[in-house]
């Protein structure tokens, strides 16, 4: 049996222990909640209205001491202690809020699986759309939310009923809270430059794949102890080569694993754009252009290595997240000419420059933060998870609270900074850990806010992260919603196949990146469409495509 198709079993035969064993225990905890996740009724549908009592009590946050544990279901992901940092001791003091954080350590399946066995779930739960949550949901682990919708008004006000019917799940209810939800393009994919090196080699144009070449091979002769090209993590860099080979190509389809053409999937291996993608990838490679530890090398070798200058360009799917920019900042306060500098992305001479986009964005966000059947008062942290995602929370936690860094906010409800903002410097204000407890991301007024708050702000005193976003990051966004929610039943045969082609594209892919040459580029391609193809590949295809087709009647109103 394959290892991913056993792991999915494992999982549901623990949900169905602990739920024997829930059974058995006899307890009435969960009496005075909402009705679980088990789906009630087959007549419920994805527009189905929240049964919100308008008379019911609203919670006042506050009012009475709350305690939850959150659990973040991600191997890199380390939740911060509660009550350290400014936002959350702010949280902690005026709404009596106290968290629990639980750790993955690394190993974040393990960690579901064995909270799963033995009945110990968290409060909250942040994972991604799809298997796991689903999973959950189904075995009635997850709390519906939809009779706190009309309640408390941030959620609905800034998601908006289209984005929360699209993440409704098959009995037609909504068991999470979206997390960077979107109206507005975003997002941090594609490529920086080391600023110090690129001006000492001449500031070459740098705005075509062969230009890259050329600046890479400039950069191997004479700092020979730079990285030329830092592809990131699994070389996860060389899918923004597809974007710059054809117009409006998406690294969605990466993660899809599948290409949409003549309005149906078709298969990612078979991808003209897709093979010229990896053929640059692996020729960079052999050329030892790029890092040569891309399979076996961790986040923070990679942060290090920007935090000492080795990187001469970086191409990632999240070019600037915390852990880079601090590298940036780091590098920029000992030398204002070191640092990183982001590009517009890389093309073909054919392709235009406004046609190429690395970024992405979805209406629905990126993933998920359920409350489950373990929390004593889930209207409680429903109340508070609303509070985070509306002008006040995202101001506290992600500006810090009021008095600090800002003492107004303006007529949208954006923080007005005071000269506090302006006078300290970044890696000071770094230690504030700013964002750590967002769970519930309201992009829209994050990223309107900061660009309004930054771009005010003199040249040197902004914000590098957001200064590169303005710049270049949004500007290269395309809206993907339609490309969102295509993911099987785990355990259904398109389920079962969607896991084993996800395995099959790593494994491939990697084999592709050593390749001696093009020509065995195209056979490993070939060997990985014969391997797809034999684990159900097709039809799964098929189910994607019928699910995007079914996304665009839904946006369509039909």
């Amino acid at each position: 049996m394959k290892p991913r198709k056993m792991i999915r079993l494992t999982f549901m035969l623990l949900l169905l222990t602990s739920l024997f064993i829930t059974a058995c225990s006899g307890t009435n905890e969960g009496n005075n909640k909402p009705s679980p996740s088990a789906d009630p009724s087959p007549e419920a549908t994805a527009s189905a209205e929240p049964t919100t009592d308008p008379a019911s009590a609203v919670f006042q946050l506050g009012s009475e001491p709350l305690e939850f544990s959150f659990y973040g279901n991600y191997d890199w992901m380390v939740t911060e202690p509660w009550g350290v940092d400014p936002s959350s001791q702010w949280v902690k003091d005026n709404f009596k809020i106290n968290v629990t954080p639980i750790q993955s350590g690394g190993a974040a399946q393990q960690k579901l699986n064995t909270m799963i066995v033995s009945d110990t779930l968290p409060d909250v739960i942040m994972l991604d759309r799809g298997a796991d949550f689903e999973k959950l949901r189904e075995a009635g682990k997850l709390v519906a939310l939809d009779d706190y919708l009309g309640k408390y008004p941030n959620l609905k006000k800034y998601a908006g009923d289209q984005t929360l019917n699209l993440l409704r799940s098959s009995d037609g209810k909504l068991y999470g809270l979206p997390n960077w939800y979107t109206s507005s393009p975003n997002g941090n994919s594609g490529y920086l430059i080391n600023r110090k090196i690129y001006k000492e080699l001449g500031s070459p144009k740098l705005e075509t794949f062969t230009d890259l070449e050329a600046y890479l091979a400039q950069v191997k002769t004479k700092y020979p102890d730079v990285i030329p090209l830092e592809t990131d993590v699994n070389a996860a860099g060389i899918y923004l080569f597809g974007t710059g080979m054809e117009e409006n190509y998406s690294v969605t389809y990466m993660n899809e694993k599948a290409v949409p053409r003549d309005n149906q999937f078709t298969s990612v291996f078979l991808d003209p754009t897709f093979n010229s993608a990896l053929k640059l990838g692996s020729k960079l490679f052999r050329d030892k252009l790029m890092t040569q530890d891309a399979f076996t090398q961790k986040n923070d070798q990679v942060y290090e290595k920007l935090k000492n200058g080795r990187v001469a360009v970086l191409a990632s799917l999240d070019a600037l997240n915390s852990k880079i920019q601090e590298a940036n900042n780091a590098l920029r306060e000992k030398d204002p000419d070191a640092g990183y500098e982001a590009i517009w992305p890389l093309r073909t001479d054919s392709v235009a420059k406004d046609k190429v986009f690395p970024n992405s964005y979805a209406s629905q966000g990126w993933n998920f933060v359920a409350i489950t059947t373990k929390a004593k008062n889930p209207e409680a942290i429903f109340a508070y998870l609303d509070w985070i995602t509306g002008a006040e929370g995202q101001s506290v936690m992600n500006f810090g609270p009021k008095g600090r860094y800002w003492d107004e906010v303006d007529g949208e409800g954006s923080p007005i900074p005071n000269e506090k903002w302006t006078s300290t410097p970044q890696t000071e204000k770094d230690k504030d850990k700013m964002g750590t407890f967002n769970w519930v991301g309201n992009t829209s007024f994050v990223d309107g806010t900061k660009s309004k708050i930054e771009m005010a702000l003199p040249e040197g005193k902004r914000n590098w992260g957001t200064e590169q976003q303005v710049n270049v990051t949004w500007k290269t966004s395309q809206n993907m919603t339609l490309f969102t929610n295509l993911n099987p039943s785990p355990d259904s045969e398109e389920g079962i196949a969607e896991n084993a082609v996800r395995t099959i594209f790593e494994e491939y892919v990697a084999k592709a990146l050593f390749a001696k040459s093009d020509a065995e580029v195209d056979s490993i391609l070939k060997q990985a469409n014969e391997a797809a193809n034999a684990q159900g590949y097709e039809k799964l295809l098929k189910f994607k495509t019928e699910r995007w087709q079914a996304n665009i009647k839904k946006a369509n109103g039909s």
